[in-house]
Parts: structure tokens; sequence; C-alpha cells
């Protein structure tokens, strides 16, 4: 059975984020480290971005799902890399248009510890090839047939994109599109990737 994290612990996380915006301007220092420091650089790329950064690192995610190949693919497979998590469909306007920069991306980072992941909801192997092969996309394309994936992690709207630092868990999530090749995504993934993963919470749940 696929497992993921619970959308109850997800989005709370995330609503904290949203209310708790003005506090996090008025006493950075309460939530992150000292001034210069990884963490303050890495709220600095993802505002840059507009992208909510979790305030809390939650347990490594897993899902399992088919590629468009048939294989199964699991999230703990992209270990030791910065995961692109993307959730989108064919029908929805606004993630046809990020796509080509999200391939950008994915050219740039590929031989790298990164790894481009689009999860498709609720349509067809043969919908999703198609729409590939039309934009020339090549990064890693899964299933999510009956959203259950999608709806245990309370994905109501497309695109929406998660972050996953090298051990699986979730740094900041973006809602609607973005310009994934513009030389502030190009800086954050650079950080991304090059930054020391963090130790892994001895309590972290799943």
């Amino acid at each position: 059975m696929k497992q993921f994290l619970s959308s109850k612990f997800f989005w709370l996380s995330v609503v904290m984020v949203a209310g708790l915006s003005v506090g996090l301007h008025l006493l950075p220092g309460y939530f992150f480290s000292a001034a210069g420091s990884p963490e303050q650089e890495l709220e600095r790329l993802f505002e840059k971005m507009g992208i909510l950064k979790l305030p809390h690192a939650t347990p490594p995610l897993e899902i399992q799902l088919n590629d468009l190949f048939g294989n199964a693919v699991r999230l703990s497979d992209f270990r030791g890399k910065i995961v692109f998590l993307n959730f989108w469909a064919t029908w929805c306007p606004t993630c046809v248009v990020e796509m080509p920069s999200m391939e950008k991306l994915h050219q740039q980072f590929k031989d790298q510890n990164f790894a481009m992941i689009a999860v498709n909801l609720k349509e067809s192997e043969t919908q999703v090839k198609s729409f590939f092969e039309k934009l020339q996309l090549s990064f890693t394309a899964l299933l999510d047939s009956s959203g259950e994936v999608a709806s245990g992690l309370a994905v109501n709207a497309l695109p929406t994109t998660l972050f996953l630092d090298k051990e699986g868990r979730i740094m900041g999530v973006a809602l609607g599109p973005r310009e994934w090749d513009n030389q502030e995504s190009i800086a954050l993934f650079e950080f991304l990737i090059n930054r020391s993963a963090a130790p892994v919470a001895k309590n972290a749940g799943s």
C-alpha cells in the first residue's frame, strides 16, 4: 500500500508558515539560525521564488507509483538527491506553461544530486506519454491514476510543487506555476544541491 505523509501534519505546517509570516519578519532569529547561516540563506532563496518554507523538518516522505513504462518508482530511490516533486495534469493550462522551464532546469542539474519528478493526476499512460513526447520532456513522470497520493498530501490545486531534501523530507511548497529556469531558481537549486544534508531527527515518524 502506498505510504505518504499525513495531510493533517503537512498542511498544518504550511498553515503555520502562512499564518506566522509577519512574525517571521519581526523575529527572524526565533525560527531561524543566526544571520548569515545556511537556514537564513535558504529562507532568502525560497522567498525570492515565492516558496513557502516549512518551519519544521517533516518525516521522510515515501510514495510508490508507476512510471510511463510500467515500472514501480519509490521516492526512497532518490535518497541523496534534492527532489523537485510536481503535481500536474495536461488539462491544467498553468501546468503546461511551466513545463518547458522545468525541462530546462532538469537539463541543467540532471547529472548532479537532483531529481525532477512530475506526478500526473488521474490521466492515462497514453495521454501523459503523448504529452511528454509533444513537449520533448525527459524528466521522470509518475501516474497517480486514482488520485490517492495527491489526496493524501491534500494537493487540491495544480500545479503544486514540493521540495524534498536529500533525506526525503519536505522543505517547502510552491503553489502555482514558476519560471523554473530563471536566475533565482538556478541559484536556489545550486545552493540546495551543494548544501550538506541535516541529520534526520531520531523521533521522526512516518
